[in-house]
């Protein structure tokens, strides 16, 4: 299985110190996928750093994420975050967004 990582830094103070840098993030997102057996390509490690969870404008990396989910063939099988509120603070916004990568296969996990 080809895994994508992503991962957003949280500038909000009252987080678990884990969810405040992208290196922790991906390091404990790599080590979730060695776990599972899968590979994790650098090109599809995704972060958007410094910027807010409610902020949808200024998210690069997730729009390249969700694009690079719908390409075919697509290029990873899993997607792997640190945990919902890493792509979003927003519910209502939240899910349709991961139903967009879902919805071309791939399945998500959280770490």
């Amino acid at each position: 299985m080809r895994a994508a990582i992503y991962a957003r830094k949280s500038n909000e103070q009252r987080v678990a110190d884990e969810a405040k840098s992208i290196t922790r993030q991906v390091e404990g997102a790599r080590a979730f996928a060695a776990k599972q057996g899968w590979t994790v390509a650098d090109e599809h490690v995704y972060t958007d750093d410094g910027v807010s969870g409610a902020e949808w404008t200024k998210r690069t990396d997730l729009n390249r994420l969700i694009a690079a989910a719908q390409a075919r063939p697509r290029p990873f099988d899993v997607l792997v975050t640190l945990d919902i509120d890493r792509v979003g603070r927003d519910g209502i916004r939240t899910i349709p967004k991961l139903n967009e990568v879902y919805e071309k296969g791939v399945r998500i996990f959280f770490y």
